[in-house]
Formats: C-alpha cells, sequence, structure tokens
C-alpha cells in the first residue's frame, strides 16, 4: 500500500494550520510540505490569449503564451515543486485543421530556446528544461537536445511532453525497459527520464476532470491529489497554489488506522452525504465544457471548517 494513505490523524497530532494561517506563512514552512514532483495540465490557451485581447494565429501568441507560463513555474519552483511536468502538446491539438495552427505548433515549443527572453529565467535561475517525446517524434531530438544544453544543470526541472500520437510516451516507456532490462519502478524511471524521479502526489489541471496518458507522464502516478481550475491558459496565483498545497497537505488527510466510532460522525452531517452532489458533471457555455455550479447541503447542521480548505 501506498505510504501516503497512511497519514494517520491522531489526538496527540498537532493541529494543522488554517488556510487563512498557511496562506500567509514564511514561504519556508510552504516549501517543507510541497510535493516534490508535481503535474501540471494547462489547456485553454487561446481562449486566454482571446479573453486578454491577444491575436491566437501567430508568433506574438505564442510569446505572450509561453512568458505567461514561465512566471507559473517561477511561483512552482519557488514553493518548493522540483519537477514539474507540463504537457504542451497532445494528440487533439496535431489532429487539428484549423488553419496556421498545427503546423506552427512544434516551432511555438522551441521558442523556449530560441527566444533569449523566453530562455533567460531558466539560464537565470539555473532551472533545466527537457523535453519529452522526442524518442516518437525523431524531429523533435534536435531540440530535446538543445533544451538539454541550454540548460544543463539546476535543482529544478520543467519536464515539456510534446505527443503527437495516444500512447506514444508508453511505447517510449517500453522500449526504454527493453534497452535497459530494468526490473523495478525506481529503474524504469532511471531509463525513461535519465534520473531518479519521484511520482507526483499532485495534479493541477483545467477543464473536464480527467486524467489521460497523455496528461500524466508514464510512471508519474502514484496516489495522486487532483484539483481542476475553469481559469483557461497559463493563470496562476500563489494564493491558489498554497490553497492547494494547503488541501493536499492537510485536509486530505483524513486516515485512521483505529475507525471506532467514525462512521457513526456521519451522522452530524446528514444532508451533506445523502444529498451530496455528484462531482464532473456540467454543461455547456457555447463551445465550451463548464462544471455544474454546487451547493453544499449543509444547512441546519454542524458543519467544522476550523482546520479545512474552505478557511481560517
Amino acid at each position: 500500500m501506498d505510504d501516503s494513505l497512511l497519514v494517520e490523524e491522531t489526538p496527540d497530532r498537532a493541529a494543522p494550520p488554517t488556510l487563512d494561517a498557511f496562506l500567509a506563512a514564511p514561504i519556508e514552512e510552504v516549501r517543507r510540505v510541497a510535493p516534490p514532483s508535481l503535474v501540471w495540465v494547462v489547456e485553454g490557451t487561446r481562449r486566454s490569449a482571446a479573453l486578454a485581447g491577444i491575436d491566437t494565429r501567430g508568433d506574438a501568441y505564442a510569446r505572450w503564451t509561453l512568458s505567461r507560463m514561465n512566471d507559473c513555474v517561477g511561483l512552482f519552483f519557488d514553493h518548493g515543486v522540483r519537477h514539474l511536468f507540463a504537457p504542451l502538446l497532445s494528440p487533439s491539438q496535431f489532429a487539428e485543421v484549423t488553419p496556421r495552427y498545427r503546423e506552427h505548433l512544434v516551432d511555438w515549443v522551441a521558442l523556449l530556446v530560441r527566444d533569449p527572453a523566453l530562455l533567460a529565467p531558466y539560464q537565470r535561475h539555473g532551472w533545466r528544461l527537457r523535453l519529452l517525446g522526442a524518442e516518437s517524434m525523431p524531429a523533435l531530438r534536435p531540440l530535446a537536445e538543445a533544451f538539454a544544453a541550454a540548460t544543463p544543470r539546476g535543482e529544478h526541472t520543467l519536464w515539456c511532453s510534446v505527443v503527437s500520437e495516444t500512447g506514444a510516451l508508453w511505447n517510449e516507456l517500453l522500449g526504454a525497459v527493453v534497452r535497459t532490462g530494468a526490473r523495478t519502478r525506481e529503474a524504469a524511471i532511471r531509463a525513461l527520464y535519465g534520473e531518479d524521479i519521484p511520482p507526483a502526489p499532485v495534479m493541477i489541471a483545467f477543464g473536464k476532470p480527467m486524467v489521460s496518458p497523455e496528461q500524466v507522464p508514464p510512471l508519474m502516478q502514484g496516489r495522486m491529489d487532483c484539483y481542476f481550475t475553469q481559469r483557461p491558459g497559463f493563470r496562476l496565483t500563489a494564493r491558489e497554489l498554497r490553497t492547494v498545497l494547503h488541501d493536499h497537505a492537510f485536509v486530505r488527510r483524513t486516515w485512521r488506522a483505529d475507525k471506532t466510532g467514525r462512521a457513526h460522525e456521519a451522522l452530524g452531517f446528514r444532508r451533506a452525504w445523502e444529498e451530496g452532489p455528484m462531482l464532473g458533471l456540467g454543461l455547456r457555455l457555447g463551445p465550451f465544457w463548464y462544471p455544474v455550479p454546487m451547493a453544499l447541503p449543509l444547512d441546519g447542521e454542524r458543519a467544522s471548517v476550523d482546520s479545512g480548505g474552505v478557511g481560517g
């Protein structure tokens, strides 16, 4: 069993910080509970650009988008994440017939090393850029080499993935395992990524609540807490990130070895458990999916949020 499942709430355990206290905590305290690896799935970049008044048909859109991405990457690294996995291109994008889009996809990713302004934060802070997917797309190999050459060393790594066909990354994994003879998960990770990387226990994604192999690279998924924003594009504030980290580190730790009397505590929140909503249902906003607004049925019940993710 995953050890992360066995984080027990015991009477002598120090009370976790309230959300308000965690939001105001020194950065060192936040870094102590941040996961070393995190999956960050961003979609809707054209939607985000359109909302900002940016033309989505040219390089200006790509540069604006990647600049916003770099700002968010710095936020993750500053808060203690060391390995950040970000799918940049997926099979659905390569399948598009939108004029002046598909043929520019790889060139836009290449701007990360070809545009000095976009590369500068990585070289200035000692962040590494690495590209996944080059084994399946030979045309990407020079770009993968350029990423590594431009950012050879560092304690923080942005792992960008480009996946043109469903299952491509799994094919790369199988090839690495056969080539190296890896017999354990840890050995397979070293074979595929070239180093030891702990699986990611947190995913922050956009839009529809779903997980796919194109979103979470092979071997990086363990017991994963998933969070979904409905703000398109590379938009993330320190408050939002800290709220996620607080929920992951403290609010979701509900397992107990001794469950005596635990089930009966649900009686104090009967309406929540008997009338609660189904997460994942949505509605259409024009051509887009959006989650159905949720109201928690707790009126008249003794809801306790004094150490949870709702407030301080």
